[in-house]
């Protein structure tokens, strides 16, 4: 069962401050990913966004993006004092009932965010996520299939419940997707995250090649899908959404 603290504001408040730099400091991988990934997407939300590191990468490269969280004070410390002129949108957002009309985003997409809720409150909120979105619905969650990252949670949570999270499988993925009654063409599994996020680090630049260094932000979310499900962090689901 999820952790009912960890779906309260003032846990998250109380949590961005303390983690909030580490969050900034590390690569907008789903921001990547999702850039390489659709070519046809104009509009994009990001939900439980917190950093919003992802979406803030998307609008640096052109999208128009918003970044929402239910936690006002974090949007504001980003907005106000962090990245003052910044090009992203900032939403406070309630991610069962979005302020957003129907349609309203050709893309919608969370990283590590259906982790912390039930199915029945997943299917919920996929419902209304699937109103507000014109194309495509994109969620990243922890994979089961990877133990070595399953201890290294249950190892952090007992002194950060941050880390109380609960982990799935594609199936399983899958199956809710297919039982939250929201109209889909498809739905697609990806693997996402890794050893190859090795290539992100800055301190390669020197041993790869120049030609091919430039690249590495195409070639890391391809990468991912040769590695083992044991051996990869999340899993990607991809809903293209039938309207």
């Amino acid at each position: 069962m999820p952790n009912i603290q960890l779906q309260k504001g003032e846990f998250w408040e109380k949590s961005w401050k303390k983690h909030i730099q580490d969050y900034l400091k590390a690569p907008p991988r789903a921001g990547i990913f999702i850039a390489n990934y659709f070519k046809n997407i104009k509009t994009v939300l990001e939900i439980a966004g917190g950093s919003c590191r992802d979406s803030r990468y998307l609008a640096n490269i052109g999208y128009k993006a918003t970044g929402s969280d239910f936690d006002e004070k974090t949007l504001n410390y980003l907005q106000n004092e962090l990245f003052i002129n910044d090009k992203l949108n900032y939403s406070k957002q309630d991610a069962f009932n979005l302020t957003f009309a129907n349609d309203s985003f050709d893309l919608i997409f969370h990283n590590g965010f259906f982790i912390y809720f039930n199915d029945e409150q997943i299917k919920q909120m996929l419902k209304e996520q699937a109103r507000v979105a014109k194309k495509y619905i994109v969620f990243f969650v922890h994979n089961s299939k990877n133990k070595k990252l399953v201890k290294i949670f249950e190892n952090k949570a007992k002194s950060d419940e941050l880390y109380k999270v609960r982990f799935f499988n594609a199936a399983k993925t899958v199956d809710l997707i297919k039982n939250s009654s929201i109209n889909y063409k498809n739905i697609k599994i990806k693997k996402f995250g890794g050893f190859y996020d090795l290539f992100y680090k800055k301190f390669l630049k020197g041993w790869i090649p120049n030609p091919v260094y430039p690249f590495r932000k195409l070639l890391i979310p391809k990468l991912y899908q040769l590695q083992k499900w044991e051996n990869t962090e999340r899993i990607c689901c991809i809903v293209e959404l039938e309207k």
